[in-house]
C-alpha cells in the first residue's frame, strides 16, 4: 500500500487568501492526503503567501527561507498566493529550493503541476477550515477588483472583479450550514460592487445575494467585510437594519478624509460624500458597529489634511479602526505621481500614533458604556488554562480582526449563542456572565 502523503499549511495574509488556501487543501484531501499540525510531520509544506505591502512581502520571504533551512530530507516545499503571483519568475530564480510555485488558486492547477489528477473542482467547496473554528467560515463572493486606488497592487495581482453566481454562493452556504457553520462572513475586495461588473454572471447585486442567503439558509449570523463608499443605498441599509440575521456591522475602509488626499489616491469620492454616507449608516442602522482602516503618510498629505482625517474620526467614532503607514509599491499609479511631495516616515509614524491614541480613548469609552448591558455572545472556544470559561464574540466583533469577549461565569457549548451580561470591560475586551 502506498504511503499516505501528509501536508502542512502555512497561511499568510487576508481572509480572501485564506479561502484560496482552504480550497487548495481540500483538493489534496480529496486525493488522499492528510493534514498535519507541524512541518516536521509533513511530506509537503504549503506556504500560502501575501504580497500586498512591504511588511507582508518580507514576512512571506522570511517564512519561505525558514522552511527551506529547516526542511527534512525528501520534504517538498510549495509556494502559492499573491507573492508568488506577483514575483513568480524572480522568486523561482532566487529560490530554486522551492519545488512548486503556483501563484493564485485555480482549481486543479497545482495538483496537475505535481503530476496528479484533480479529484474534483473547488467551485462549490466543502472546504477544509483553516480558521480553527468549525462554526465560522469565510465565503468569497468575488475575485479581483475594479478599483484602481493609487496605492494598491491588488488589481495588478488579482485582476478585475469577477463575481460568483448567487446560486453558487447559496449552494456553498447551504453546505457550510450542514457542516455546522453558524456564522458566515462574506468577503471580496469590494463587496458593495458585487455583481456590478460588465458581463457579470452573478445574477444580481449585493441586496439580491443577501435576500437569496436569507431565503435559502438558516445561518444565524451573516456578516460582511470590505465595503467601499459606493452603491450604498437606503434599501441596502434598511435590509440590514430590519433582518435580524444580518449582523449590524459595517466594515468600510475609508483610507482618508481630506479631498487633497482622496483625489490623488483615486478613491473617487469626496470628503463630504464620505461623511454623509457614514452618518446615514449610523441613522439607518441603530446600534450599528462601524469598522474602518485609514492610511497616513500618503505622498502630498499635509498636516492640515491629517487634521481633517482626525476631525472625521472624532465625529464618527468608529468602534474598530486599523491604521497603516503608506508603503510605496512598484507598479501602482502613485509611483508615477512625481509632483506629490513624499511624507517623512517619522511624520507618518507620528500621525499613526495620534490616530491610535484617539482610537484607544474611543474604545475605552465605548467599553465603559457597555457595562451592565445584555449582549448575545457566540462561544468560539474554551479558555484553556485560564480564569475564564470561554472566549467569544458579540455581533460587534468580527472573527480574527476585532476584540474578544471573555466569559467569566457560565457554561455552554462552543459554537452556540448565549445571552450574557457585561460585568467589566476594557478597550479591547468585554467580560461577561452568561445568563
Amino acid at each position: 500500500m502506498a504511503k499516505q502523503q501528509k501536508i502542512f499549511t502555512v497561511h499568510l495574509g487576508c481572509s480572501k487568501n485564506q479561502v484560496d488556501a482552504e480550497c487548495l487543501i481540500t483538493e489534496f484531501l480529496h486525493l488522499g492526503f492528510k493534514t498535519v499540525d507541524s512541518a516536521a510531520k509533513a511530506d509537503y509544506i504549503l506556504i500560502n503567501t501575501c504580497g500586498f505591502i512591504e511588511p507582508a512581502k518580507e514576512e512571506a520571504i522570511n517564512t519561505i527561507l525558514a522552511h527551506i533551512a529547516g526542511r527534512k530530507k525528501n520534504q517538498k516545499i510549495i509556494v502559492t498566493g499573491c507573492l508568488s503571483k506577483r514575483y513568480g519568475d524572480e522568486l523561482k530564480a532566487e529560490l530554486p529550493e522551492v519545488d512548486y510555485w503556483a501563484g493564485l488558486y485555480k482549481p486543479g492547477e497545482l495538483v496537475r503541476q505535481m503530476g496528479l489528477t484533480p479529484a474534483e473542482s473547488c467551485a462549490v467547496p466543502m472546504r477544509q477550515n483553516l480558521g480553527g473554528f468549525k462554526h465560522h467560515a469565510y465565503v468569497k463572493i468575488a475575485e479581483g477588483c475594479e478599483r484602481q486606488c493609487a496605492y494598491c497592487a491588488i488589481p495588478k495581482i488579482r485582476g478585475r472583479q469577477v463575481s460568483r453566481p448567487i446560486s453558487e454562493i447559496v449552494e456553498e452556504a447551504q453546505m457550510l450550514e450542514k457542516s455546522g457553520v453558524k456564522e458566515i462572513t462574506l468577503i471580496a475586495q469590494d463587496t458593495t460592487f458585487y455583481g456590478r461588473e460588465k458581463k457579470s454572471v452573478a445574477g444580481g447585486n449585493l441586496k439580491d445575494l443577501l435576500r437569496a442567503l436569507l431565503d435559502n439558509t438558516n445561518i444565524p449570523w451573516i456578516r460582511m467585510l470590505y465595503w467601499y463608499p459606493a452603491f450604498i443605498d437606503d434599501e441596502l441599509l434598511e435590509m440590514i437594519a430590519n433582518e435580524p440575521r444580518l449582523v449590524k456591522y459595517i466594515d468600510m475602509p475609508i483610507q482618508h478624509a481630506s479631498d487633497n488626499v482622496l483625489k490623488p489616491m483615486l478613491r473617487k469620492y469626496a470628503a463630504k460624500e464620505l461623511r454623509d454616507i457614514l452618518l446615514k449608516i449610523r441613522e439607518k442602522i441603530p446600534g450599528v458597529t462601524l469598522r474602518t482602516t485609514v492610511l497616513v503618510g500618503f505622498p502630498g498629505e499635509t498636516h492640515e489634511d491629517f487634521e481633517q482625517l482626525m476631525d472625521l474620526l472624532g465625529e464618527i467614532r468608529f468602534e474598530h479602526l486599523g491604521g497603516f503607514v503608506f508603503s510605496p509599491e512598484e507598479g501602482t499609479p502613485v509611483m508615477a505621481m512625481k509632483k506629490l511631495e513624499p511624507v517623512a516616515e517619522s511624520d507618518a509614524r507620528m500621525r499613526l500614533d495620534a490616530v491610535n491614541e484617539m482610537q484607544e480613548e474611543i474604545c475605552a469609552e465605548n467599553a465603559e458604556n457597555m457595562i451592565g448591558k445584555e449582549v448575545t455572545v457566540i462561544l468560539d472556544e474554551v479558555a484553556e488554562e485560564s480564569e475564564f470559561h470561554f472566549y467569544g464574540r458579540t455581533e460587534a466583533n468580527s472573527m480574527d480582526v476585532d476584540d474578544i469577549v471573555r466569559v467569566v461565569e457560565g457554561d455552554g457549548d462552543v459554537g452556540t449563542f448565549r445571552k450574557a451580561i457585561v460585568v467589566d470591560a476594557g478597550p479591547h475586551e468585554l467580560d461577561v456572565k452568561l445568563i
